[in-house]
């Protein structure tokens, strides 16, 4: 929130700790460095040395504790991603191993090897939908609680929302697609005479 401020001009306002900001354009600003300090130097030739400090450096003791806590957000978030993925892989793989009679009957009756792929893929892709579905609803109604810790982002960025979306699915159609080609390749025989 802003607060109440005054302005001073620096003429009157003489102090030996004074702050310049330069923005620079290209590259980065420690190439600058000393173009600066020579630039400022001649400016101010009564001053002592002229220190140049990027940004980053001024604001990085601040930032490190943030930067950390979004490092293991994206950590703790990506492990989620991978359980959820091996669950997955593993719920459709029993559920195949399962069915592998239903399945060899479905191709001895004429059912195309493609056919009980996306049978497979589309059991998959249902129960990622069913959580993405349960997770966005979640989010949405979690948002005001995350928005303290966001930075020029809304808890409900339809970018942010698609992409995970996107990423999840995405991750459910690779995990099931080892099971379901392994469906796809069951031979008729030998799952008719399968217990």
């Amino acid at each position: 929130d802003p607060g109440l401020n005054y302005y001073i001009p620096l003429d009157q306002y003489r102090t030996d700790d004074v702050s310049l900001f330069v923005r620079t354009r290209g590259a980065a600003a420690a190439s600058h460095v000393e173009a600066v300090r020579r630039r400022l130097q001649r400016l101010m030739p009564g001053s002592a040395y002229v220190t140049i400090m990027p940004l980053r450096q001024i604001v990085g003791g601040n930032m490190r504790s943030w930067e950390l806590g979004a490092t293991m957000f994206l950590a703790f978030g990506a492990l989620a991603l991978a359980v959820a993925a091996v669950g997955l892989y593993g719920v459709i793989a029993y559920n195949v191993a399962q069915r592998t009679q239903e399945l060899g009957v479905r191709m001895a009756l004429g059912a195309r090897a493609a056919s009980v792929l996306r049978l497979v893929l589309g059991e998959g892709v249902r129960f990622a939908a069913a959580g993405v579905v349960l997770g966005v609803g979640i989010a949405l109604a979690a948002g005001r609680w995350v928005a303290p810790l966001l930075f020029d982002v809304s808890p409900r960025d339809p970018l942010v929302f698609g992409s995970v979306v996107t990423v999840v699915l995405g991750v459910a159609l690779l995990a099931s697609l080892v099971p379901a080609l392994r469906a796809a390749r069951v031979d008729p025989a030998s799952a008719l005479r399968h217990d």
